[in-house]
C-alpha cells in the first residue's frame, strides 16, 4: 500500500513536469500552472518520503529498528512545513483558475492537502502506539511470532495497515486529479491559444475594413466638396460678372439683394466647412470604435478569459459547458468579421449614392437654376433704357437663392453626417448578438456555480427519459 501511494505521487509529479504542462497563452495560465507544478513537487517530495520510508519499514529485515524509526521520524518532521508552503500555492491557484466566485479547483487541491495531513497526523500516531508495545517487550526474548502478537493485540498493527491503505486511496484520487488538471490546463492553453489568434486575426481584417471604408468615405465627400465648390465658384463669378456690367443700373434694393447672395454663398461655404469637420470627427470616431472601442471582438475577449477559466474546472464534477461550447464559440469572431464587413459595405454604398445625389444637386439643378434665373435678368438689358431698373427691381425681388443654397446643405448632412452617425447602431446589434450568442448567455449558472450550456441539458434529458419507456417518462 506504502508503495502504490509513492507510484501515484510519483505520477502525479510526472504529470506536472515542465514540458508537459508549460502554457503559454496567458499570464493567469502560466502562473496557476508554475503554482500547480510547486503544490505537486513538494506533496512528491516529502509526502512520498514518508511513505518511501514506511514501505522499506516494511520489508525491512537487516535496519535497526532505532534506525528505521528515527529515518521515518525525520520525514514526518517536514510535513507541517510541507502544509505551510502550499498555503502560497493555493492562493495563486485559487486566483488563477478560478471564475465568477468559483474556486473549485483550490478549494478541491485544499482538501487534498488536508486530507494527506489528517493520513500523516493517524500515521503517526499509529508509529507512536507501535513504538509503545515494541519498548514494552524490549530485552524479552520472544521470536517472531511471539513479537507480532503483542504488537497487534490492540489492534495496533492493523490500524496502521488501515492508514497507510486510506492513503494508497487519496494517493490515486491525488494522482487522478493532478492527470485532469494537467489536461485541462493544455486543454484551456489551447483554446485560448486559438481564441487569442482568432481575435487578432479578425480584429486586423475589422481594422483593414474599417480603413478601406474611411478612405472610400473621404473619396466620396470629397467628390461632393469638389462639385459644391465648383458651383459655388459659378455662383460668384455670375453674380460678379453681372454686377459689374451695369451698376448704374442698379437700385438699393437690387444692391441688397445681390449683396444677401454673396452672403448666402458664405453662409453655405461655412456650413460645408462645419459640416466637413463633423464628417471627419465621425470617422475618427468610428474608426476607434470598431478598432479600440467598445467592441464586439473586445467582448469576446473577455469571454475567452472567463471561458478558460471554466475549462479549468474539471475536479468536482463535469463541466458540460467547457467541452461542448468551444467549436461555437470560435465561430464568433469570423461572424463578427462579416457582420462588420456587411455594415461597413452598406455604409460605402449608401455614401456613394449619397456623393451621387449631391453631386447631381449641385450640377444638374442648382448650376443650370442659378444659370437660368440670371438669364432671366439679362431681359430687361432689352428694355428701353428708363424701364430697365424698374424691371432689374421687380425680378430681383422674386429672387431668392437661401432656400435652395438650405437644401444642399441639409441633404449633405442627411446623406453623409447623419448616415455616418448610425453606423455606431451597427456596432451596437453585432455587440448584441456575440452577449446572445456567447459564453455567459449560452451557458448559465446553476446553483453549484457551475456553468452549463443551456442548450445541452434538454436533449441529454430526452435522451435519457427516451431510454427509460413511457411509463417512466
Amino acid at each position: 500500500a506504502a508503495n502504490t501511494a509513492v507510484r501515484n505521487l510519483d505520477a502525479a509529479q510526472t504529470q506536472v513536469r515542465s514540458f508537459l504542462v508549460n502554457p503559454t497563452a496567458s499570464e493567469f495560465l502560466s502562473a496557476g500552472a508554475a503554482a500547480l507544478r510547486d503544490y505537486v513537487g513538494n506533496t512528491t517530495v516529502v509526502i512520498g518520503q514518508v511513505y518511501r520510508e514506511v514501505a522499506q519499514v516494511a520489508v525491512d529485515r537487516t535496519t535497526a529498528p532505532a534506525v528505521a524509526f528515527t529515518r521515518l521520524t525525520l520525514a514526518l518532521q517536514g510535513v507541517p512545513q510541507w502544509y505551510r508552503n502550499l498555503s502560497q500555492s493555493l492562493d495563486v491557484i485559487h486566483e488563477s483558475f478560478n471564475y465568477d466566485d468559483n474556486f473549485n479547483t483550490a478549494t478541491y487541491l485544499d482538501r487534498l492537502r488536508g486530507s494527506f495531513y489528517k493520513n500523516v497526523e493517524d500515521l503517526s500516531e499509529m508509529l507512536g502506539r507501535l513504538d509503545g508495545a515494541i519498548s514494552s517487550v524490549t530485552g524479552e526474548n520472544l521470536n517472531t511470532q511471539q513479537f507480532l502478537q503483542v504488537v497487534s493485540a490492540n489492534g495496533t498493527l492493523q490500524q496502521l495497515v488501515d492508514v497507510v491503505e486510506s492513503t494508497a486511496r487519496l494517493s490515486t484520487d491525488y494522482s487522478t486529479s493532478v492527470t485532469k488538471l494537467v489536461a485541462a490546463v493544455r486543454t484551456a492553453n489551447d483554446f485560448q491559444t486559438r481564441s487569442y489568434t482568432l481575435l487578432r486575426t479578425n480584429q486586423a481584417s475589422i481594422n483593414t475594413n474599417v480603413d478601406r471604408y474611411t478612405a472610400a468615405s473621404s473619396a466620396s465627400f470629397y467628390r461632393f466638396l469638389t462639385a459644391a465648390d465648383s458651383l459655388l465658384t459659378h455662383l460668384k463669378s455670375t453674380n460678379e460678372s453681372f454686377v459689374f456690367r451695369w451698376p448704374l443700373l442698379f437700385s438699393d434694393s437690387v444692391r441688397q439683394k445681390l449683396n444677401m447672395l454673396n452672403q448666402s454663398i458664405d453662409n453655405l461655404t461655412g456650413n460645408l466647412g462645419q459640416r466637413t469637420a463633423a464628417v471627419t470627427q465621425n470617422l475618427a470616431n468610428a474608426s476607434a470604435l470598431f478598432k479600440e472601442g467598445n467592441s464586439p471582438l473586445g467582448y469576446l475577449r473577455g469571454e475567452t478569459e472567463l471561458y478558460t477559466r471554466v475549462m479549468l474546472d474539471v475536479l468536482d464534477g463535469d463541466n458540460y459547458c467547457a467541452t461542448g461550447f468551444v467549436t461555437s464559440f470560435h465561430a464568433l469572431p469570423p461572424q463578427v468579421t462579416s457582420l462588420v464587413a456587411a455594415c461597413l459595405t452598406e455604409q460605402t454604398n449608401l455614401e456613394n449614392q449619397g456623393a451621387a445625389q449631391l453631386i447631381s444637386l449641385a450640377n444638374n439643378f442648382l448650376r443650370p437654376y442659378v444659370t437660368a434665373v440670371y438669364g432671366r435678368l439679362n431681359i430687361c438689358f432689352q428694355q428701353p433704357f428708363h424701364r430697365m431698373t424698374e424691371c432689374l427691381d421687380n425680378i430681383v425681388a422674386t429672387v431668392d437663392f437661401s432656400d435652395k443654397f438650405f437644401l444642399l446643405d441639409l441633404a449633405s448632412q442627411l446623406y453623409f453626417q447623419q448616415v455616418q452617425e448610425e453606423l455606431s447602431f451597427c456596432n451596437d446589434r453585432v455587440m448584441q448578438f456575440v452577449q446572445n450568442a456567447g459564453l455567459c448567455e449560452s451557458c448559465q449558472m446553476n446553483s453549484n456555480a457551475e456553468l452549463r450550456c443551456s442548450n445541452y441539458d434538454c436533449p441529454n434529458l430526452y435522451i435519457h427519459c427516451g431510454k427509460l419507456g413511457p411509463q417512466s417518462r
